[in-house]
């Protein structure tokens, strides 16, 4: 079995690391270049991934230290609860990292792709691995934001409190209850009795109850609904082709007409439904509004 040698170099020359990967048995040209090539492609996507990050400006600090705990009898799970609200800041921060790095990894993985523009075998394979990597940090990436927004639903309930949201905690998939639509429905029961509002949301200052409803309301913009249902046909139905319709499933429907049934011939997607740089700009735009929406809300949760 062959080895394969990488050397970092800098530019006078001196080595400053090594790495040996095994190579094949009885290996051809063909194939060592094919793996020396995707070895290559992997060191250069992790040292200019940082090109990418001024797309998604780091996080901001949403988590604050945890202060003593102590026993308010009119309230007795409020630091409790205060406790909860500052783990979700935290876990919410590192979903934003993730989804940061993730993005910017796949539009690295893009770049790369984009430079494999021969017609070649093997220029054609590389470009299609370079596209399901692209693609799998992609749907990270997205599936990261949808929990943000899952956990910002969590947030509020912890932050107000028992019957914000009326679940039965005895149930076991008792948190699936706390939906986007649930919260939204919550906080607009304020100066309804009829809807039982929540005490601590009809005291809320008229101000800070105003600023968080326009942070709720305006939210599903239609950047995040476009990016939201290409993020549910990923999750439900069959994956959505993006740059290549060659490598997307296609189903085909028969259809009746006049009682008799019509079936499709020689059916075939020549055209992608999405191209990838339209959904990273999408992306861009999503993640910077979600970034601004949990930056007013932490100021409101934590006022």
């Amino acid at each position: 079995m062959s080895n394969l040698t990488i050397t970092v170099t800098n530019v006078a020359g001196k080595s400053l690391g090594q790495y040996k990967t095994a190579g094949f048995d009885s290996p051809t040209d063909a194939k060592e270049y094919r793996l020396t090539g995707y070895l290559l492609n992997q060191i250069r996507i992790a040292a200019e991934v940082h090109e990418y990050y001024a797309d998604f400006a780091e996080p901001a600090t949403l988590y604050h230290p945890s202060v003593p705990f102590g026993l308010d009898f009119d309230d007795p799970t409020k630091d409790m609860r205060g406790e909860n609200v500052n783990a979700l800041w935290l876990e919410i921060e590192n979903l934003m990292r993730g989804a940061r790095l993730n993005f910017s990894m796949s539009r690295v993985m893009k770049q790369v792709e984009l430079e494999c523009s021969w017609d070649t075998p093997e220029e054609k394979n590389t470009r299609y691995d370079l596209h399901f990597d692209k693609m799998e940090r992609f749907y990270l990436a997205i599936f990261e934001l949808a929990r943000i927004e899952d956990l910002t639903v969590r947030l509020l309930f912890e932050y107000f409190g028992d019957d914000f949201i009326v679940v039965d905690r005895t149930k076991k998939n008792w948190e699936k209850a706390l939906t986007w639509d649930a919260m939204k429905d919550a906080l607009n029961a304020r100066g309804n009795p009829e809807k039982k509002p929540h005490p601590l949301l009809e005291a809320m200052s008229v101000d800070a109850y105003g600023h968080l409803m326009e942070l709720i309301r305006g939210y599903r913009s239609a950047k995040v609904l476009t990016l939201t249902d290409f993020r549910d046909q990923r999750t439900h139905r069959v994956t959505p082709s993006v740059d290549y319709p060659e490598l997307g499933a296609f189903l085909s429907t028969a259809v009746k007409v006049d009682g008799a049934t019509i079936m499709p011939m020689g059916v075939m997607r020549t055209k992608a439904e999405y191209e990838y740089l339209d959904l990273y700009e999408t992306a861009k735009a999503v993640y910077q509004q979600l970034s601004k929406m949990l930056t007013d809300l932490s100021k409101i949760i934590h006022a």
